[in-house]
Parts: structure tokens; C-alpha cells; sequence
């Protein structure tokens, strides 16, 4: 197993184990429950991209390097900023998720071709 492949192995196992944490988080100490409803959101997506991420970790090529990241940046700005407002109730806390949703559109619409362009 080469060096890359390992390291966004290890990215999707952290993302799948941070999913899981926030939906319990989610479930059992958030008392808000419309809070509670955006960072069960949050873990949601975040868990299906650490799925993907697993199952990218292996391809190669500049496309699905470039999903790789689209994919880690969308986390970050989307399920992360869904997070600081669930845990915060600070409502400014979401102004970059957008961004983090524009990069998943992005990610698979960049998968669909990258399949065509790979083979």
C-alpha cells in the first residue's frame, strides 16, 4: 500500500469515527432538538463522504485526487460549520457552508466524469 492511499485511508477512518461521535453527540446531549436535527445532518453527510473518501483512497489519477479534496474541504466547511452551530447555537457559525456544499456538488459531478476520462 503506497503512502497516499494509506493517508486518506487513514482521513476516511477519522472522518467515519468524528461521524459516529456527532450523531451520538447529536442524539444523546444536545437538548435543542433543532439543533440537534443540523448536526445529525452534519453526521450524516459526513459519514457517506468518509464511505467515499475509503473508497477513493485508492484511485488514481488528478481527478480523484481533486475529488479527494473537494471532498475533505467540504467536510471541513460544511459538517464543521453545521457542528460549531449545533454545539455553539451561534447562527453566523454556518456562513461557509455553502462552500462545503458547492465542493460535494462538485466532488461527484467530477466523479461521474472522472469514471469516464479513467478508463
Amino acid at each position: 500500500m503506497q503512502s497516499n492511499e494509506r493517508c486518506w485511508r487513514g482521513i476516511a477512518g477519522v472522518n467515519g469515527f468524528l461521524a459516529i461521535v456527532m450523531g451520538a453527540v447529536a442524539a444523546h446531549a444536545i437538548a435543542d432538538a433543532p439543533l440537534a436535527a443540523i448536526a445529525e445532518k452534519a453526521s450524516l453527510y459526513q459519514l457517506i463522504h468518509a464511505v467515499v473518501l475509503l473508497w477513493l483512497a485508492d484511485k488514481s489519477g488528478k481527478s480523484f485526487g481533486l475529488v479527494r479534496w473537494l471532498f475533505l474541504t467540504a467536510i471541513i466547511l460544511f459538517c464543521g460549520t453545521l457542528y460549531l452551530k449545533a454545539l455553539t447555537g451561534w447562527a453566523s457559525a454556518t456562513t461557509l457552508a455553502p462552500l462545503g456544499g458547492i465542493s460535494f456538488m462538485a466532488g461527484w459531478i467530477m466523479i461521474a466524469f472522472a469514471h469516464r476520462q479513467e478508463q
